[in-house]
């Protein structure tokens, strides 16, 4: 007997939002890098918004990156980030560290940029 496809709850996107349609800020971009400002979360959070302020607690990610890690839409993902970057709790990063710049006098991408593709490339694979 095959166990089938594995079956997610179905939660209404509008639930985690509390009703938010649209984002604060039209600024963020699914490649805007956001990161957690170190302060913790509040009574009134969401758990969702709970677990975006626990997960860019160890680092910087995209917008995508963080809609990917919590399986959410990305319009979602970018009312709930608006609403804690407004909170204080998150902040916006420049996208690309100069260290992920290509090489200019290569002209190609740098070592460190095809390594952190190849490193996200298999994280997504393991989820």
């Amino acid at each position: 007997m095959s166990r089938g496809p594995l079956r997610r709850r179905m939660i209404p996107s509008y639930l985690a939002t509390r009703g938010v349609g649209t984002p604060t800020r039209n600024t963020l971009q699914s490649l805007t890098a956001v990161v957690a400002t170190g302060l913790p979360p509040a009574p009134h959070h969401t758990p969702v918004q709970q677990r975006i302020i626990t997960l860019l607690t160890g680092g910087t990610l995209t917008v995508s990156e963080t809609a990917a890690y919590l399986r959410l839409q990305t319009g979602v993902c970018k009312v709930l980030l608006s609403q804690l970057l407004d909170g204080g709790h998150l902040q916006v990063r420049v996208p690309a560290p100069d260290a992920l710049l290509p090489n200019a006098q290569a002209d190609r991408p740098s070592k460190e940029l095809l390594e952190e593709v190849l490193s996200g490339l298999r994280a997504l694979r393991q989820h």
